[in-house]
């Protein structure tokens, strides 16, 4: 259930039309606009097509991607870099060559950055790039394309430069179990490639190179290695991504919801984009979930026909003491905080604007106050099936 829920929502949203006669109704599919045809990845040194109406161009060519891969803690800098390759390792901008199952570590002092840069390709591209100073869920990382290292003062920055489809077969596997059903695993590569498309348009990490990072701030990148079955998913799909209105969106997606799916108003506090809509996952009518009645109604029950009824995180409870939330709120101002009201809830019942009432005023707030120790739990002991 879980696997097949991961790319649901944007699968219900936008890889599938209704049947004649069926009974609920689904948003229309913006990608497939007039003909039912999926839109196509830009290819390098392509623009994005004007429609999302078009097949992959017959010898497409998937355009690249370059990736900020993280320490083994998640933080982007690295105190030295330890590298081998079954193939050999060439410094592109060198005549130097690290030779087949050799080690070689970098470290800011190394006196072969040029313009504070180093450039790593594998000899054998299909061997690719150990990175033994990292450690991921599957163990030392192999990267394919090349590696670039930057160094700074404060220490170094690894950057994966790769083709598009490649980048694909280690995101897959890694945000979605490869044992889920293959449909549900073409969809979630429809999710990630136009995700990373819209990324690369973006330049969110210019400043460091990049387009992404490997983890969840964008989409988990080469935790498990790749698989048959999402390595097929990806080939089934190549090139293959979502458009409203001739551009990319922002596939946006996520493991579990509530009963009722939610759209990006949870980050921007607004309307949702045109092409999203909260959609009820259980067999009953939906209700208003925005009513602060309705939606304390509901949270409160369990009700077994909702699709994730059985996912752990489908209720969850946490304790946020008020000392906690004075601490964090003390730049607005509004003393030891007293009292919260929910002002606003998202169409699938999210919370997007809360006024905290407090010994020294009120105020409307929208950043995040949870303190990053606060333990937050999976189920609801209240909840009994």
């Amino acid at each position: 259930m879980f696997c097949v829920w991961l790319c649901l929502f944007t699968a219900m949203l936008f890889l599938r039309i209704p049947e004649a006669g069926e009974s609920r109704e689904l948003p229309e599919d913006p990608a497939r606009e007039a003909t039912g045809k999926p839109a196509q990845a830009p290819a390098a040194g392509k623009e994005v097509p004007a429609s999302g109406e078009e097949e992959p161009e017959e010898g497409y060519v998937p355009p690249v991607i370059r990736v900020l891969l993280t320490d083994s803690q998640g933080g982007y800098l690295h105190r030295e870099v330890e590298v081998s390759s079954g193939g050999g390792i060439r410094l592109g901008d060198t005549q130097v060559t690290v030779p087949p199952g050799q080690s070689e570590k970098i470290t800011a002092a190394d006196g072969r950055f040029i313009d504070g840069r180093i450039l790593l390709e594998p000899e054998d591209a299909s061997q690719g790039i150990l990175l033994e100073s990292v450690r991921r869920a599957q163990g030392v990382p192999a990267y394919q394309g090349s590696l670039e290292i930057y160094r700074t003062e404060q220490g170094l920055y690894i950057v994966n430069e790769v083709d598009l489809e490649t980048y694909l077969k280690y995101v897959v596997p890694s945000e979605m179990p490869a044992s889920c059903q293959q449909e549900a695993l073409r969809a979630q590569a429809v999710c990630a490639r136009t995700y990373a498309v819209k990324a690369v348009a973006d330049q969110g990490l210019e400043e460091y190179h990049a387009h992404v990072d490997d983890t969840v701030s964008y989409q988990v990148y080469n935790n498990l290695s790749r698989q048959q079955t999402t390595d097929q998913a990806v080939d089934d799909t190549a090139g293959q991504i979502m458009t409203f209105q001739g551009e990319p969106i922002t596939a946006y997606f996520f493991s579990t919801s509530c009963g009722y799916t939610s759209t990006d108003e949870v980050w921007s506090g607004e309307a949702g984009a045109e092409y999203l809509k909260s959609v009820y996952l259980g067999s009953d009518s939906p209700e208003n979930v925005q009513s602060e009645e309705v939606f304390a109604n509901f949270i409160r029950s369990r009700d077994d026909s909702d699709y994730e009824a059985e996912d752990a995180w489908y209720r969850w409870q946490t304790q946020l003491p008020a000392e906690i939330l004075s601490r964090r709120l003390a730049e607005q101002g509004v003393g030891e905080v007293t009292d919260l009201k929910v002002l606003r809830r998202s169409s699938g019942g999210a919370v997007t604007a809360l006024e905290v009432s407090g010994t020294e005023g009120s105020h409307g707030h929208r950043k995040r106050i949870r303190d990053p120790g606060v333990f937050i739990g999976k189920g609801d002991p209240g909840h009994e099936k």
